[in-house]
């Protein structure tokens, strides 16, 4: 291998972060650049490193077809691995998962799996586990930039989910125009995980000067002459100076071409006859390519073995021990050689390599199913494309590999367009790819393909005569848009899908159609529309009998119930919905039904003992059929969110532990995730708790509904508080209301959200910020306006914790506004405490002492407030909340660990130094002083007045021979540097 020069820094750079991986700590870095300039060689310098110590590789590249098999370049990584000299190693520590790795290296036959693309992302997850238990693992996927959706999922799947493990991911990806764009999905992929903690781009430049001239020299030792030529051909992209200096050595230096095109054909001109067809067939194999594949492309030709030995001595071809075959040296050289092909040319070796993939032998290939739809396609035979493009897309749907299923089904759809017998009808093909598209989480693309699904069909004579198969198509896309979490266009498209039915008849059908539209409405916030849709479907599925449609009917009308009219009725409903889904045996509906009602008693209507054993009960039910690590996890997040309301944080922490245990994925993960960033933060565990918000940011790279992304932002806005950063707080809710303006209404959702608004902008006054107005303060006025008329029309639990919020929300404006009042506190902490929710009423009551000190009105009230505050805070063990609480008591003179303040506040020890003269408080008063703060805002922090401010400073100067507060900070910060630096921090 040539030597690398000029990387160093690039190269410390990655040989740090595997010293970290090291270490324990998971690391992502992104390599970026021009084509050639030479990532690849700082990647194989890293891989021979990391191999000399020990790290087990997973080396795989991305290809430049539409037709990638799903998970290819971390598939033929895994391949490689297991045909490499350690192979039996790896595969006794893979033994657990053999069966399920065998069906995706080889894209073989299905495996049963409700929840397969996250069981597939889950098992790839598991795998890397395992390797980088037993070892450091480095996997590295190349060109990026070509990357099937799926391998984009995995990368998102494996930095969001991974923190503490010996794992190094690198990836390297082009920067060329198409790749730039904003929507190209790997670089949305790689802007969105950039803002993890654990992830670095870096950005590999050209070489420089002197770069170059090392790299002439030891190549060619003695000819510093080629240095200026190389450097002024090259500007200092790797690839071309070599090829530079190799026309330069090999020729007249005065006739070099100028062109990167015109250096490979220089090259090519070099080869006789039969190296140059060799070569231009390596360049079409679009994927590995073994040599039997080459042999029977090439039809056995006696010559291809010396053909061969000539190119890869020439430098052009080179072996591939991964697919035991071979590949052009540089993509670059592969895309010169395959441009310059004539149509001709190029359909013949299509042609060859669909024929040979045909073959028997070929069968085992990897991705031959997606390989022939390529080949096929190429060469032109559109029939043979179809089916092979068929083949493809079940290929990819038996591995979850849905984005790459859709992309199939879409190529079937248009090839069954032209043809005349397609393999499989089109409006069939557009009906799949509609639902890999859904099941790669791409809504938009899903209802869209339904949409020209519905074109296509066959109008009954009367426009206003009723169409089932048109009713089902809108039920279908109404589904999908109430899984990407948009309600209201949900709830229009049940619409269209009830119209569309006849009025006799199709009971069965109607039933699904109405459950679908109670719950699209419910999700749209249309409560009331909700609750009358969800009875009818109810009426119908009793009437024929269906008792999975029941069970669903239940569920979304009891929960309607229950938030807007009678508890006591919904509650029943939901139980009844639980033996329903037990009487029908149907374990999805049995834990669906456990966990609406856990939610609703946890949740809106504050019965959170009983909604916290529901959940628990709910979890150990599910454990019973199987569904432990996904509705159990699901409602241990459930009960862990009720035992954070009621202030049993110690049980919540336990509780989340026990799920994580069950190692969830999907959604739960998720839900999971959540739960435990809000004990995190509460209890000031602040890079842990980013840790698990960055990863639902990074699990959400596709879109979320609102029932993730609200309480996302919320704990955001929350973290950004307790860090001082309420400018960033402030932007998180404005994210969060953009969402809400989308189109969600769920107030149980939305309260938080505002009080966190009011708080950041109160937060924002108090470190005396400026922030300019860009209308959030309006929206947050006018959303408080709009919740509090649905909070009205709701049940009285219901409405007590969305009113508790506003109460807040408006409390905070009077602490924006200056004027914060103590009424107003004290009765938020009485709504608080009569909801046995101890967190915000303990928050209430330091705000409330605050308010009181700052009027001066009645300091033992505030006293009171304050210990009151400090006692709940140390029982919740929350850190952060309790140390604002011990700062407002000291410089309130407060003793919150006291049952009563001592008469005279006991002065600290004062060493025997320049400041020894000073009384506590005027020692508290330099402080401040320090700080650069005014004699007004000093008596605001202190609760004093500004006179009594002005008496201590000047008592202060004189004490120490000062005559300035410049004089008197550097006595300060002379003798007590600890307090100048604490107050600054």
């Amino acid at each position: 291998m040539r030597p690398l020069v000029g990387r160093g820094e690039d190269l410390g750079e990655l040989l740090a972060a595997l010293e970290s991986v090291r270490q324990g700590r998971m690391a992502t870095i992104f390599l970026s650049g021009d084509a050639g300039v030479g990532k690849t060689r700082l990647v194989q310098e890293l891989v021979g490193r990391a191999e000399g110590t020990g790290a087990t590789v997973l080396l795989g590249a991305a290809t430049d077809i539409a037709e990638s098999p799903p998970f290819w370049p971390v598939a033929s990584a895994l391949r490689a691995a297991l045909r490499s000299p350690r192979g039996d190693h790896v595969r006794r520590l893979l033994e657990p998962w053999s069966d399920q790795l065998d069906e995706l290296l080889a894209l073989g036959p299905a495996l049963p799996a409700p929840l397969a693309r996250v069981q597939t992302l889950e098992l790839l997850h598991r795998v890397v586990l395992r390797l980088a238990l037993e070892s450091v693992l480095v996997v590295v996927v190349e060109d990026v930039q070509w990357a099937d959706r799926s391998t984009l999922d995995l990368i998102a799947y494996l930095v969001a989910n991974l923190a503490d493990e010996r794992l190094l991911l690198v990836g390297t990806c082009r920067t060329e125009p198409g790749v730039e764009s904003s929507t190209h999905p790997a670089r949305t992929v790689i802007r969105e995980l950039a803002r993890h903690r654990q992830v670095r781009t870096i950005e590999v430049p050209p070489l420089r000067r002197d770069a170059v001239a090392e790299l002439v020299a030891a190549a060619e030792p003695g000819r510093p002459d080629l240095v200026e030529l190389v450097w002024m051909r090259s500007a200092g992209n790797a690839f071309i100076a070599e090829e530079t200096l190799r026309a330069a050595v090999d020729g007249d230096p005065t006739g070099l071409p100028t062109t990167l095109r015109e250096l490979v054909l220089s090259r090519l001109d070099r080869l006789s006859a039969p190296a140059l067809r060799t070569v231009r067939a390596v360049a079409l194999a679009d994927g590995p390519l073994p040599h039997r594949l080459l042999e029977a492309v090439l039809d056995g030709e006696p010559w291809l073995l010396d053909a061969l030995r000539e190119s890869v001595d020439a430098g052009v071809v080179v072996v591939d021990a991964a697919a035991d075959g071979y590949r052009l040296r540089h993509g670059l050289m592969t895309d010169v050689v395959a441009g310059e092909l004539l149509p001709g040319e190029r359909m013949d070796l299509h042609r060859r390599y669909a024929t040979a993939l045909e073959s028997e032998w070929a069968r085992e290939l990897p991705g031959r199913a997606a390989r022939l739809a390529h080949h096929w396609y190429g060469a032109g035979d559109r029939l043979r494309a179809a089916v092979a493009a068929v083949a493809a897309a079940e290929a990819a749907d038996r591995v979850r590999g849905y984005a790459e299923a859709h992309r199939h089904w879409l190529r079937a759809a248009q090839l069954a367009g032209e043809v005349a017998a397609p393999p499989v009808p089109r409006v069939t093909c557009l009906e799949r790819a509609a639902e890999a598209a859904h099941l790669a989480g791409d809504a938009d693309q899903a209802v869209a393909l339904l949409a020209e699904r519905l074109d296509l069909l066959d109008p009954p004579d009367d426009p206003g005569a009723p169409h089932i198969e048109a009713a089902l198509l809108h039920a279908c896309t109404g589904q999908y848009l109430v899984a990407a979490g948009r309600g209201a266009e949900a709830a229009e498209a049940f619409g269209r899908a009830t119209t569309a039915l006849p009025a006799d008849g199709a009971e069965r059908e109607r039933a699904d159609v109405l459950g679908g539209h109670a719950s699209a409405l419910w999700t749209a916030g249309d409560y009331a529309a909700a609750h009358e849709t969800a009875g009818r479907a109810l009426a119908l599925a009793r009437r024929i009998g269906l008792a999975v449609q029941e069970a669903r009917a239940l569920a979304t009308l009891g929960f309607g119930l229950a938030y807007l009219q009678d508890p006591v009725a919904g509650e029943a409903a939901l139980r009844e919905s639980i033996a329903v889904a037990e009487r029908a045996g149907e374990p999805l509906e049995i834990a669906r039904a456990h966990r609406s009602l856990a939610e609703l008693l946890s949740g809106p209507l504050n019965d959170l003992d009983r909604g916290i054993a529901i959940a628990r009960a709910g979890a150990a039910r599910a454990r019973e059929l199987g569904l432990a690590r996904s509705a159990g996890a699901g409602l241990l997040a459930v009960a862990a969110n009720g035992l954070f309301r009621i202030g049993r944080w110690d049980e919540a922490d336990d509780t989340i532990a026990e799920a994580w245990e069950l190692a969830p994925a999907g959604a739960e993960a998720l839900e999971l995730r959540l739960a435990r960033a809000r004990l995190h933060i509460g209890r000031g565990r602040f890079g842990p708790a980013e840790d698990d918000l960055e990863a639902v940011g990074a699990l959400s790279v596709a879109t979320l509904g609102p029932r993730y992304r609200l309480p996302l932002l919320t704990l955001w806005a929350g973290l950004a508080m307790w860090e001082e950063r309420p400018d960033h707080a402030l932007d998180h809710v404005a994210a969060g209301l953009d969402v809400v303006e989308r189109g969600s209404d769920d107030v149980w959702l939305v309260a938080p959200l505002l009080w966190h608004g009011a708080r950041a902008r109160a937060e924002l006054t108090r470190l005396g910020l400026r922030r300019p107005d860009d209308g959030t303060d309006a929206r947050l006025r006018r959303h408080a306006a709009a919740l509090a008329r649905v909070a009205a029309a709701s049940v009285p639990a219901v409405r007590d914790v969305v009113l508790g919020f506003l109460d807040m929300a408006a409390a905070e404006d009077g602490r924006a506004a200056g004027r914060s009042d103590p009424q107003a506190w004290e009765r938020v902490a009485e709504t608080w405490r009569e909801r046995r929710q101890p967190y915000p009423a303990a928050y209430a009551h330091l705000r409330r002492a605050e308010a009181l000190l700052a009027t001066r009105a009645s300091s033992t009230a505030a006293a009171e407030s304050l210990r009151r505050a400090g006692q709940i805070a140390r029982e919740l063990g929350a850190t952060p909340f309790l140390a604002e609480i011990a700062d407002l008591a000291d410089r309130a003179r407060v003793r919150i660990d006291e049952p009563e303040p001592a008469a005279e506040p006991a002065r600290p020890d004062v060493p025997d130094d320049e400041l020894a003269a000073l009384t506590a408080r005027e020692l508290e008063v330099l402080t401040e002083l320090a700080c650069g703060h005014t004699n007004r805002e000093i008596a605001q922090r202190l609760f004093i007045s500004e006179k009594t401010v002005g008496v201590h400073i000047s008592r202060i100067y004189a004490k120490l021979d000062v005559h300035s507060r410049v004089q008197a900070s550097a006595v300060l910060m002379r003798a007590r540097p600890q307090l100048g630096r604490g107050q600054r921090s």
